[in-house]
C-alpha cells in the first residue's frame, strides 16, 4: 500500500517533486498540496484532480509524508503538529530548525525513533557520510564558504539593511558569522549552513561565510572539517534552478532521494 504524501510550497521545489513522482509510483502517492498563491493551487487541481487541495498549512492529517518547500516560517508553524502527530517530516527550509532555539531544542530532546521520522535533504551540499564517520572521532572545526551571483542577493533584507555594496566587477564578502546567524540573515538562501552544522558542531560552532561573484553563473558551496581523523574539503559547484536563482537545482533532487530511501 502507498504512502500518501502532502507538499506545501508549490515554486520549483514542489513542482519539480511532482514532476518526478511517478518513479515512486505503488510506494508513494501524491495527496494533497498548499500553496499561499491560488494560481498555482489552481493548477494543481487541473492537472491532478485526485488530489487534494489543502485548506492550511496544518491540513495533513490524512497523509503520512509531509514536505515543507516554503519557508522557515511554514516549518516553525507546524513542527509541533508534525511530532505529536509522528509524520514522516522532509524539510527543505532547514534554517528554522536552528534559528528557532525551541525547535531546536524540541528536536534535540526528541527521543530516537521520532527523530528518525524528520529527514534532512542533504540539500544542495553532501558529503554527510564520511562527516557521520569523522562524527564519531569528533569535530574540531566545521566552516561553509557560499559563493553566489549578486541577483541572489541584490533584494534580500539584510543586504538592504547592512547597506552593503554589492560589487559589479570584483568579488564581495557579504557575511561573516555562525550558521545560526547566516540562517537568520538569509532565511531562504543559506539552509546549507543549518544543515551542515545539525551534522557536525550545531548553530553556534560552525562558521558560515557568504560571498558574491559577479562573474559566476553556479551556485558554489565548500566545506573544510578539522579532526583527528584529518582535514576534509568538499566542494560542490551547482546550477541554480531554471526559474529561482536562489536555489541550487540540486536541492529539490535531494528530496527525491530521501523519498527514495523511505520504506
Amino acid at each position: 500500500m502507498s504512502q500518501k504524501l502532502c507538499i506545501i510550497g508549490l515554486g520549483f521545489i514542489g513542482s519539480e517533486i511532482i514532476k518526478y513522482l511517478d518513479q515512486f509510483r505503488n510506494k508513494i502517492e501524491l495527496s494533497a498540496a498548499f500553496d499561499i498563491d491560488k494560481k498555482k493551487m489552481e493548477e494543481i487541481a487541473e492537472r491532478y484532480p485526485k488530489v487534494r487541495l489543502m485548506t492550511s498549512i496544518t491540513d495533513f492529517d490524512d497523509c503520512d509524508i509531509v514536505i515543507e518547500a516554503a519557508t522557515q516560517q511554514v516549518v516553525k508553524e507546524i513542527f509541533s503538529k508534525i511530532v505529536k502527530t509522528e509524520k514522516i517530516f522532509i524539510p527543505m527550509s532547514i534554517g528554522a530548525f536552528i534559528t528557532d532555539k525551541k525547535i531546536y531544542s524540541s528536536y534535540e530532546a526528541l527521543e530516537k525513533s521520532k527523530r528518525q521520522l524528520i529527514k534532512f535533504p542533504s540539500g544542495a551540499i553532501g558529503g554527510f557520510d564520511a562527516i557521520n564517520s569523522i562524527k564519531q572521532i569528533g569535530i574540531l572545526s566545521a566552516k561553509l564558504t557560499t559563493t553566489k551571483p549578486p541577483v541572489v542577493f541584490r533584494e534580500q533584507r539584510y543586504i538592504k539593511e547592512n547597506k552593503i555594496i554589492l560589487s559589479a566587477n570584483k568579488v564581495t564578502q557579504v557575511f561573516s558569522g555562525n550558521a545560526r546567524e547566516a540562517a537568520k540573515a538569509f532565511p531562504r538562501s543559506i539552509n546549507v549552513g543549518a544543515r551542515l552544522a545539525l551534522a557536525t558542531l550545531g548553530p553556534e560552532e560552525t562558521i558560515v561565510e557568504v560571498y558574491t561573484e559577479p562573474l559566476i553563473k553556479k551556485n558554489t558551496h565548500e566545506i573544510e572539517i578539522y579532526s583527528e581523523v584529518g582535514v576534509y574539503r568538499f566542494s560542490f559547484q551547482n546550477n541554480p534552478s531554471p526559474t529561482n536563482p536562489k536555489t541550487s537545482w540540486l536541492a529539490a533532487l535531494s528530496i527525491l532521494d530521501v523519498l527514495d530511501r523511505i520504506d
